[in-house]
């Protein structure tokens, strides 16, 4: 294998992580054989023995490091998983999105799209967004870093809340925290209008990747 296709298989385990949060190592080489001049699984195995996670935010998570009762988890089975749904010593939140994204297929955009996400910090801009953004900017009180930087983490925010989570109130304290004022009813009230809007157009980790609206959820 080229260090070429090691940096580009690289390339796509950050994109694969940041986008669906948990992915299947054997759904992941599929995804990337599709896109690219196919590795074969032998060599993609060795990729991965060899591959330091050290650093990185993701890792590989087999069953048998959730589970007690599991004795062996081969390679191929083991998940590609998102840092935040293990750092905390805890698999239960890494569980119960698994369990959740059984019912929906991958979200896969082309390979120049699907290799932007390698950007941690890379979100679409949908019009959705944009309007809840240009909101923010017109409020008299807010500058306009501090506009961009509210609207960025409640997109971030509404990429991982769970589809049945009712975290509105979290949603607001932050914003408050970086200098929105929910003192005034109006702008209240828009603010929650627009990040609902917003809300059924992200890509969320618990759709594997597609909205809301794409799966009429």
């Amino acid at each position: 294998m080229t260090e070429q296709v090691k940096q580009l298989l690289e390339d796509y385990f950050s994109a694969c992580a940041n986008l669906y949060g948990i992915i299947p190592l054997w759904k992941f080489l599929e995804i990337y054989n599709s896109q690219n001049e196919p590795v074969t699984e032998d060599e993609f195995k060795e990729f991965v023995e060899n591959f330091d996670f050290q650093g990185k935010f993701y890792d590989i998570i087999g069953e048998d490091e959730v589970f007690e009762e599991e004795k062996h988890t081969p390679l191929m089975m083991y998940d590609l998983t998102s840092e935040y749904l293990y750092c905390d010593g805890s698999f239960d939140e890494f569980i119960e999105l698994r369990n959740f994204q059984t019912m929906f297929q991958y979200y896969v955009p082309k390979k120049e799209k699907l290799l932007r996400y390698k950007d941690d910090y890379f979100y679409e801009k949908s019009l959705e967004f944009i309007d809840l953004r240009a909101f923010l900017r017109n409020l008299p009180y807010l500058t306009k870093e501090h506009a961009d930087n509210i609207a960025e983490d409640v997109h971030l925010n509404l990429c991982m809340m769970k589809p049945d989570e009712d975290n509105w109130e979290y949603v607001v304290s932050w914003a408050v925290e970086q200098g929105f004022k929910d003192k005034e009813k109006d702008n209240l009230e828009t603010f929650l209008r627009l990040c609902f809007i917003l809300n059924d157009h992200v890509r969320k980790h618990w759709f594997c990747g597609h909205t809301a609206s794409e799966v009429n959820f």
